[in-house]
Parts: C-alpha cells; structure tokens; sequence
C-alpha cells in the first residue's frame, strides 16, 4: 500500500469515525429530549397533585371555589381566600403546562386536557368579574394574551357546582307489573 493510499485510507475511516460520533451524540440528545419532557410531564402530574391534596383534606376549597367561580363578589371573604389562594397556585401551574407545551415538552394530548380546565377556570363569570383583572399581571404577557383569545369551554366540561352539587335523585324502582 502506498503513502498516498494510506492517507485515502485513514482519511476514510476518520470521516467513519465522525460520522458514528455525531449518530452517537444525536442518539444521546434525543434520549436526554425524551427524558426532559418525561421530568416535564411528572413534575406537573406532581404539582398539580400537590395543590389537590389540601382540597381533599377541606371540602370548604371545593365550595368555595365553586362559588367563586359563579359569583366572586357572592362568596363570603374567607371563600375569597380560600379561591383567591388555590386559583393562583392554578394558574401558575396552567402558564408553566402552557409553556412546556409551547416549547414541546408537553404533547397536544397532554395539553387538551389542561387547556380544558384552564378554559374553565378562566371564563367562569366568577374568575372574569373580579379575579382574574385584578390578578392577570402576576402571569407572563405572553398568557395573558393567550388565555384572553382562548374560546371558552365546551358546554359538557360543566362547572364545579355541577360536580360538588348535590346528586341528581334517582328514579323510583318500578312496581311489580310496571314497564319501563
């Protein structure tokens, strides 16, 4: 093999050699990709749980929300607070979801589902009334203007009074002898 071949040669396998390093580190920042919106989605499954459990422990967070929602001014003070301090915590967590999304940490499935809530909360009479314009610039403009151009909720999302309500009677068993 001449000198010149031996160059060609060496030149060739160290092209190869780049080649593999630049699959290698593309495998590496795609599996480190996959592993940053995993973190991403977990830690918003985990913050969201986190702002729940109080709301387990006290019903008066579910009433109070409920009745916020519909009609702030409506609610007694401590409703208020309990709202007030609960819908921040919410929102905060909605415009961190929203920006993992923007970004593609969270996938558009993911998202719906936050979004559907969001939507909720955002155009709840309540929320728009009095909350919401006397808190909206503790949030990024950039949400701001996403959630003041958000479609309100589909009508079968329901609100909070619908699910915290009281149960819907049950039908009186039919009698021996009578149809349905």
């Amino acid at each position: 093999m001449s000198l010149e071949q031996a160059s060609d040669l060496s030149q060739i396998v160290g092209t190869l050699a780049v080649l593999a390093s630049l699959v290698f580190v593309g495998l590496q920042i795609r599996q480190n990709t996959q592993s940053q919106k995993i973190v991403a989605v977990s830690s918003l499954a985990a913050a969201i749980a986190a702002i729940n459990v109080p709301a387990m422990q006290s019903p008066a967070l579910g009433e109070a929300l409920a009745v916020a929602m519909r009609d702030w001014r409506g609610a007694t003070r401590e409703q208020r607070v309990l709202a007030h301090f609960f819908l921040f915590s919410y929102f905060k967590l909605a415009e961190n979801a929203w920006y993992q999304h923007a970004r593609g940490s969270l996938d558009g499935t993911q998202w719906r589902g936050w979004e559907s809530m969001l939507r909720a909360f955002y155009h709840s009479p309540g929320i728009q009334a009095v909350w919401w314009p006397r808190r909206q610039r503790a949030y990024s403009p950039e949400f701001q203007a996403y959630l003041a151009h958000c479609e309100p909720p589909h009508a079968d999302i329901g609100s909070l009074e619908d699910i915290f309500g009281p149960a819907p009677a049950e039908p009186a068993p039919l009698g021996a002898g009578q149809k349905p």
